[in-house]
């Protein structure tokens, strides 16, 4: 199995067992064709002080943890009310800037149950580039329709210059390949 990989639930139980065999993490690690850090962890994280280790328990832990993990404030389901919101403003053609500042100052009735009351308008931009919007196609909407955005402060293109008049190394004049004079 190579490294990187999350463990599956066979190699979960294969890990239960060796452990009610009594053997060591890096003999475990070695049958399974993983790393010791990996068994190690795997180990720690799912079993407690009174119980040992178990296979289902930590099934259900990793899928869980697994669940919970990098998702935007408007993918979230609890805040499923907020992305309806957002996504309605910005096709009545609002800027994710004027729908974040609203969303502070008047919150509207519909949003005030969710999880999260209020959004940066960088996380709309965010929502509408990478997340899910990017699949609708609400940049369409916005003000200036790219479909890709430039951050406000990103760097700039550098320009290449060319000079018209280069002259060679090998041809420069004997008097600077003597370094007299400041600047040669």
């Amino acid at each position: 199995m190579p490294k990187g990989k999350e463990l599956t639930f066979f190699e979960r139980e294969k890990i239960e067992t060796y452990l009610r065999m009594k053997w060591k993490k890096t003999k475990i690690a070695k049958r399974l064709c993983r790393d010791y850090s990996i068994i190690k962890r795997e180990i720690k994280r799912n079993s407690g002080e009174v119980l040992p280790y178990c296979a289902v328990d930590a099934q259900h832990y990793a899928e869980r943890r697994k669940k919970n993990t990098n998702k935007r404030k408007l993918e979230k389901y609890a805040n499923a009310k907020l992305k309806e919101f957002v996504d309605g403003l910005l096709k009545e053609g609002w800027s994710p800037e004027e729908i974040a500042g609203r969303l502070v100052k008047q919150p509207p009735d519909e949003v005030k149950n969710c999880k999260d009351k209020t959004v940066s308008y960088e996380s709309i931009y965010n929502y509408i580039y990478e997340g899910e919007g990017r699949f609708g196609g609400l940049y369409k909407f916005l003000r200036r329709k790219q479909c890709k955005r430039k951050k406000e402060f990103a760097r700039k293109q550098g320009v290449k210059t060319i000079l018209k008049e280069k002259v060679s190394i090998h041809q420069r004049p004997e008097i600077v390949t003597a370094r007299e004079r400041f600047g040669n």
